[in-house]
């Protein structure tokens, strides 16, 4: 049996939400939707008052969030030039934006579902969970329902090596993720966001879940759907997104458009303007395009999302007010996840002069996008940045270890305290080691030498000196230990480890080491 949407109210907030959200449209393309607003609201209401009323109750904490996000100001200091934007955590990491859909936005809000941010950790999120219930990740949208105390790591995939495997007419509609958890029988269900708008769907969009098992790609049920999630019953952890089917072409997702400056020294003004779907995994493609271009680049802040929804198949194109050069004329909008070179448009003017632009629908002329560009957005990047970056590139492959541990915010060099004696606040201590080699795998020789730099003879003096596996891990870290001296440190030891597929309860070790250390002794000088 195919599974039914979630039900969910439409509070009287969202309607003031969205209006202060279209403060700057034409009064004609409010009232529509403040009147599909009452409506909803009204129909919702007259099927029981009572959810309503704990609706409500319940959404005054996202309110006042909302309310509390500001406009930031740009580094000139033009006020002028202030754009609502997401914040920079999720623009630096590829997060999309929320839906901006009165439909389909904050469609969980009488859910009792706890906001959680997770740790960062490389590319990697990190939670711990103390207690049973329903989790939120402020950061990518995932939802967990945990039977109890757990720890959850995840990170955002591609889907240009999984997408061909998909079988039949499955098509992708949201992120792909590698979910891994230290205790996966107390992870009862995950619940994935998608990008695709509900409104006026065909009665036969079915949702289902990619799941990569045992390196075989397999296709399992959903057990529900809503306007922003696939819920899914947890089999197995492993890459699993949402994918979706449809009998109709014309489906229609939740979009979003990025902007790039390209820096070098030429007066003009190069911009590189993606269109693409609010789905992570094809965000970070992109970002991960830019960082890698021939042309450097850095993203222009501005609002990402569409105010009306991408339909597959139909084409879009670029508009500028000011003597704007942009190529191509229009590109058709297609699922760009399994496409490892995303499509893009090259926005070039002659004179750097504040424009508009905006991106329309051919058939419909409607306006799906709009955003002003000023030029206090571009006039602190320079060819400098871009020789820095040139610089960056060309040492890249004879970036020495002490450039990783720059990085990480690590020094080679000893720190002291002010009175001229060594500060040790960051070692780890012999019974943190023990702590830890009881928690860690019986293959510690590949880490300890991939990883760790131990010789093989370390291994083998290790092993012949005991037979417990336990104390032979022990000895090695203990023998790690002595080679790194000042920087065996927990956030040290962790960022070694990070290719060794350690398990999440060791990183939540490590990290835990490393926030004790910082909270419970006093900074050196």
């Amino acid at each position: 049996m195919k599974p039914k949407p979630l039900k969910r109210l439409l509070l009287h907030e969202e309607k003031d939400i969205l209006l202060r959200g279209l403060k700057d449209e034409n009064q004609d393309d409010i009232v529509p939707l403040v009147e599909h607003l009452e409506s909803a609201s009204d129909d919702e209401s007259s099927t029981s008052s009572s959810e309503e009323s704990n609706s409500e109750n319940g959404n005054t904490g996202s309110e006042e969030e909302t309310d509390k996000e500001e406009p930031r100001p740009s580094a000139s200091g033009d006020h002028n030039c202030e754009d609502t934007t997401i914040p920079t955590s999720q623009a630096d990491s590829g997060i999309g934006t929320e839906p901006f859909c009165p439909n389909c936005s904050s469609s969980h809000a009488n859910e009792s579902w706890e906001q959680v941010t997770p740790r960062k950790i490389q590319e990697c999120f990190h939670l711990k969970l103390d207690d049973e219930g329903s989790f939120q990740c402020t950061v990518t949208g995932l939802m967990f329902e945990v039977t109890d105390k757990v720890h959850i790591s995840y990170s955002i995939l591609s889907w240009c090596k999984h997408d061909t495997f998909l079988q039949g007419s499955w098509k992708v509609c949201g992120p792909l993720f590698d979910i891994k958890c230290n205790n996966p029988a107390l992870l009862k269900s995950i619940l994935f966001p998608h990008s695709l708008c509900l409104t006026g769907h065909s009665s036969d969009l079915q949702f289902k879940i990619f799941h990569v098992k045992d390196k075989k790609n397999e296709i399992e049920h959903s057990v529900d759907f809503s306007p922003t999630h696939v819920k899914w019953n947890v089999s197995s952890l492993s890459p699993v997104g949402p994918v979706y089917q449809n009998s109709t072409e014309d489906v229609q997702h939740h979009g979003v458009v990025l902007i790039y400056k390209v820096v070098d020294c030429h007066p003009g003004l190069l911009f590189r303007v993606y269109m693409a779907v609010n789905n992570d995994s094809v965000i970070k493609d992109i970002i991960k395009a830019e960082k890698h271009s021939k042309k450097k680049s850095v993203k222009i802040d501005k609002p990402t999302p569409c105010l009306k929804k991408l339909t597959l198949g139909k084409t879009y194109r670029l508009l500028s007010e000011s003597q704007a050069d942009i190529i191509p004329g229009e590109i058709e909008f297609i699922d760009m996840g399994s496409l490892k070179i995303k499509s893009y448009y090259e926005v070039y003017l002659e004179h750097p002069v504040d424009f508009d632009l905006s991106l329309i629908q051919i058939d419909s002329s409607e306006k799906i996008w709009t955003s002003k560009l000023r030029e206090c957005d571009w006039t602190n990047i320079n060819c400098n940045d871009n020789r820095k970056g040139r610089d960056v590139n060309k040492n890249k492959k004879r970036k020495s270890s002490s450039d990783d541990y720059e990085e990480m915010g690590i020094s080679k060099r000893s720190r002291k305290n002010a009175d001229g004696t060594l500060c040790k606040k960051n070692i780890l201590t012999e019974k943190q080691l023990m702590q830890l080699a009881q928690k860690m795998d019986k293959n510690w020789p590949v880490f300890a030498i991939s990883c760790l730099d131990l010789q093989s003879q370390d291994i083998d003096q290790i092993k012949k000196e005991d037979e417990i596996v336990t104390i032979q891990i022990f000895n090695m870290l203990k023998k790690w230990k002595n080679l790194e001296l000042d920087n065996a440190t927990p956030s040290n030891l962790l960022f070694k480890l990070r290719n060794a597929n350690i398990s999440p309860e060791v990183a939540a070790i490590l990290e835990d080491f490393d926030q004790n250390t910082e909270d419970n002794n006093t900074p050196c000088t």
